[in-house]
């Protein structure tokens, strides 16, 4: 006779029974992923991860690592893996550590490329060199100087590039040789754990020496021809000054400082009070030159070229001008890149966007995990220490989200490889003027809130606030860019060597005007910047997943 006991269990057993059999077959479900990982090739997408990981391993030693040791057993896993070509878990696990240990080594390489003399101690000497680079402010500038001979210190200790500030602009321009007095101290280092480290980043730029100038700059007959490099882009950097002035004389004001930032990535015109406003309005990213600036100017050459090649018809039959248009878009986007100053934020918007047109080119998908693993990879084997950098880090996480969901919608709706060209036979389903006003505006809110989603907890660690109405100023924010500041900038460029730009960069302004009255509307409204508390960096991985 059974008891109470054992009835209670056959019963419990049964409503088990039961769940299990109406439950998912999460196992299943876990091995089908998998499988479709595999056949994919998606374990590729985690080199990248591997290679950031020996980046900041190499970062996080308190000594200075020995080059043989990682370039050996880079070597050493990397054949592992050709060996174990048949086995797949052994040609994973093997891949990882040849990344890991890549990674490790492109960060020694690079510290051995720019290591160079830093200053010890507070000094006071005077400096002869060539100016490289001048970024002109309201009142004053700042300079980099490429240092030839500093009296009183030994030329071992003397850093390769000092930057000083001075509180009247200099009658001097980049390229100049020049002899001042300065008092000179070593780059700050990050005031908090885990804060911004200056000295790193003026580690990797070269620059040994920050401070300011003492009595006048004396211009002076160079002892030798500077070298090609450093004609050139003394040149840039004089070009990019006198547009930068004409912007800013014409537009005025901070709407003029913006502007002059979007042209020509001079930003010293920009008041603070206007950078405190655009920052906490969410839309800091319009003075900086980065992917959306570039890819927006990548797209108007290519869009332009495409066009006017199809206007003619055997073109458009018997070429491949899609493929034309995608080389001119790259040398237009190295064009930008090189007259805005080539800074490092730049150079990685530049890198996606090459990589992205060279799959144009080779007939492959542009807009792929893959490509964005290379444009990783790319910066890893460039400029790893980037990897620290809030610039990578929201240039990337958003750039990853928008193309998962792409991905995933593609996945779900069973499109065809490029969503945004109709099936054949079929119409379309709204009319032009519908397509521009509501689905374009829900797009732009749709990948907004998406890519505010995975960089927000990166926001939240490097700046310690967020803005909520994020999603109301980017959507506008990126509406005037595209439609004011990049073609604007490109007519204005093209105009200004004859003079006839000044209406155009009226028309910018108008454009950045809009710009600053949201950003005050935003930054007014209750709520509108929420201050958070540090926290770890491991949590960082936690946070950003969606």
């Amino acid at each position: 006779m059974p008891t109470p006991d054992r009835t209670g269990a056959l019963a419990a057993a049964a409503g088990f029974a039961r769940a299990a059999a109406w439950a998912p077959d999460w196992r299943g479900a876990f091995l089908s992923a998998l499988a479709r990982e595999v056949e994919e090739r998606r374990f590729f997408l985690w080199l990248p991860v591997a290679a950031i990981g020996g980046v900041a391993l190499n970062l996080a030693a308190n000594q200075e690592p020995s080059l043989w040791l990682p370039a050996l057993l880079t070597t050493l896993f990397a054949g592992l893996a050709w060996t174990s070509r048949a086995r797949p878990v052994a040609l994973g696990v093997s891949l990882g550590l040849a990344a890991l240990f890549a990674g490790f080594l492109s960060m020694s390489l690079r510290t051995a490329r720019v290591a160079a003399p830093v200053l010890d101690r507070i000094r006071i000497v005077t400096l002869q060199g060539f100016v490289e680079e001048v970024d002109l402010r309201t009142v004053g500038a700042r300079m980099v100087i490429g240092v030839a001979s500093a009296d009183g210190m030994p030329r071992e200790k003397v850093p390769r590039r000092v930057r000083v500030t001075m509180r009247k602009t200099p009658d001097v321009a980049a390229g100049d040789y020049v002899e001042l007095k300065a008092r000179l101290l070593p780059p700050s280092r990050a005031v908090l754990p885990g804060g911004y480290d200056f000295a790193r980043d003026a580690f990797f730029a070269g620059v040994g020496a920050v401070g300011s100038t003492l009595g006048p700059i004396r211009l002076l007959p160079p002892p030798g021809d500077a070298s090609l490099s450093q004609r050139f882009h003394a040149a840039i950097d004089q070009a990019r000054n006198r547009l930068a002035q004409r912007v800013n004389a014409i537009i005025g004001g901070d709407e003029g400082a913006i502007a002059a930032a979007m042209v020509t990535g001079k930003r010293d015109f920009l008041s603070t009070d206007a950078k405190d406003l655009i920052r906490e309005a969410g839309i800091f990213h319009i003075i900086t030159i980065s992917g959306v600036q570039m890819t927006l100017v990548a797209g108007i050459f290519f869009v332009v070229t495409r066009r006017l090649l199809a206007l003619s018809p055997t073109l458009a039959l018997k070429y491949p001008i899609k493929k034309w248009a995608a080389v001119v878009a790259i040398a237009g986007s190295l064009l930008y890149d090189v007259a805005t100053g080539s800074r490092v934020g730049t150079e990685r918007a530049l890198i996606m966007t090459v990589i992205v047109l060279g799959a144009v080119i080779m007939n492959r998908r542009a807009l792929t995990m893959r490509n964005l693993a290379f444009a990783v990879l790319a910066v890893v084997a460039i400029e790893p220490e980037a990897i620290l950098g809030v610039s990578f880090q929201l240039s990337f996480a958003a750039v990853a989200a928008l193309v998962a969901v792409m991905e995933a919608r593609i996945a779900a709706h069973d499109l065809d490889p490029d969503p945004f060209v109709p099936k054949r036979g079929e119409g379309p389903k709204r009319g032009t003027l519908a397509t521009h006003l509501v689905d374009r505006p829900l797009a732009l809110l749709f990948a907004t809130a998406f890519a505010t989603l995975a960089t927000a907890s990166f926001m939240a660690y490097h700046f310690h606030d967020l803005s909520p109405y994020v999603l109301i100023g980017n959507p506008l924010t990126l509406t005037v860019i595209e439609f004011f500041a990049v073609p604007g900038a490109l007519i204005g460029a093209a105009l200004y060597p004859l003079g006839l730009d000044g209406p155009v960069w009226l028309y910018v302004g108008a454009g950045i005007k809009f710009i600053l009255w949201v950003a005050r509307f935003i930054a007014d409204a209750p709520g509108s910047t929420l201050h958070l508390r540090a926290f770890a960096p491991y949590a960082l991985p936690f946070l950003a997943s969606p």
